[in-house]
């Protein structure tokens, strides 16, 4: 699926420190209870959040826009390091537009009591407008996950 993927492919690449540990980041970007309530942009929805979290394992993540419209990202875990490191290969469909084939890699490091989280996703059909508007949803996702986080501490603390 992702064989044409290779380091001259286009990239979007996100790079954010989360005042949080690794192990609360870690779970919020891997436990679909966590996920439901921040994946996305501003006035995006999770529906279906369906993973087996572990190398060969699949997914399926379903998102509602504010318009309606349903954006579906399915594929397969290549790589699983717990609080380190997530690897996998998919396909995200949104109406209207073709297919993408991406590879997205996730890697958690620690940084003292704070987590910095990475995302580099390729894909051969990326143009600089996807791109460019990437960057503006996950700005937009960051901003509720770093909410999310907040509120998990403060019923920790």
């Amino acid at each position: 699926m992702n064989d044409s993927l290779t380091a001259a492919t286009p990239a979007l690449s996100v790079t954010r420190v989360l005042d949080a540990p690794r192990s609360l980041v870690w779970k919020a970007w891997t436990d679909p209870a966590h996920v439901s309530r921040w994946w996305g942009p501003h006035g995006c929805t999770v529906s279906v959040d369906e993973a087996d979290r572990r190398p060969g394992g699949r997914f399926r993540r379903e998102m509602r826009t504010p318009d309606g419209a349903l954006v579906v990202v399915t594929g397969t875990f290549e790589e699983v390091v717990p609080e380190q490191r997530l690897v996998s290969v998919g396909v995200l469909e949104r109406p209207g537009t073709p297919p993408l084939n991406t590879r997205m890699t996730v890697t958690f490091e620690d940084r003292g009591g704070k987590t910095e989280l990475t995302i580099v996703q390729t894909c051969a059909d990326f143009t600089a407008d996807y791109i460019a508007n990437a960057n503006i949803g996950w700005a937009q996702a960051f901003e509720k996950l770093e909410a999310h986080l907040a509120s998990e501490q403060g019923r920790a603390g």
